[in-house]
């Protein structure tokens, strides 16, 4: 599947050479990463946002005087954060985890821009496909009772390789199984953008990427990414 969305990605950067009005760049941002999870319908308490980023290159291609489409290829990091803690008296037990989780993302914005000042304001919208590629969860505990609290650090691998849990497998295929966290490898969604474009070729921009496919594994939960990003990217001249 890697293979097949470079393919992609090449044939499609190869078909926009041959347009009139093309400008190719490079994009990098921050991403502020969450997500939305359910079990058994239920939302999960507890979750918080993670700082990640992205880096790639960008198209630019000029549909008509004020349209354009600019697809991307990036390298994106994502994922989220998990705070449970509980007390009874002097007894304390409590979880954090961070889970990153990095993907291949092809974002397709089809944007309006407008002149404004010495440059041009742009909005707009379009979809995302994105590949899971992999990760890492990193947790630390607590427990105990007054001051005898004790912690365990420790980390385990993101896997986007779409296996369930074995419930009919030997004990040791279930010990095996949970040291790794499962996700479908396939993130695809809706992506939301504003910024502005200086006619040096430098842009600043704003984007919202809401996830809307399930990357949870097991049939009763839900997994959906989302992040806020800010991005500063750079077009070189194009062709006129």
């Amino acid at each position: 599947m890697k293979k097949h969305v470079l393919l992609i990605a090449v044939a499609l950067v190869g078909s926009l050479s041959t347009y009139a009005q093309v400008k190719f760049g490079v994009k990098a941002g921050l991403n502020v990463a969450s997500t939305s999870q359910k079990v058994d319908d239920k939302k999960v308490d507890g979750l918080k946002s993670m700082t990640g980023f992205h880096v790639g290159v960008i198209a630019d291609i000029s549909l008509a005087e004020n349209f354009a489409l600019q697809p991307g290829l990036l390298y994106s990091k994502k994922g989220f954060k998990f705070q449970e803690k509980e007390t009874s008296g002097e007894a304390s037990a409590g979880l954090k985890m961070t889970t990153s989780m990095n993907y291949l993302e092809v974002p397709i914005n089809f944007l309006y821009k407008t002149e404004l000042g010495s440059g041009k304001f742009f909005g707009g919208f379009g979809p995302y496909v994105a590949l899971g590629l992999g990760g890492k969860t990193k947790y630390s505990g607590l427990v105990g009772v007054g001051t005898g609290i004790i912690g365990a650090d420790g980390d385990s691998k993101v896997k986007f390789d779409g296996k369930k849990y074995p419930v009919d497998g030997t004990a040791e295929e279930k010990a095996a199984y949970n040291k790794d966290s499962h996700y479908k490898a396939l993130d695809a969604g809706a992506n939301f953008i504003l910024g502005y474009e200086l006619k040096n070729g430098l842009q600043f921009s704003v984007n919202y990427s809401l996830g809307l496919t399930n990357s949870a594994v097991e049939d009763k939960e839900s997994h959906k990414n989302r992040y806020f990003g800010v991005s500063a990217g750079f077009l070189f001249g194009g062709k006129k």
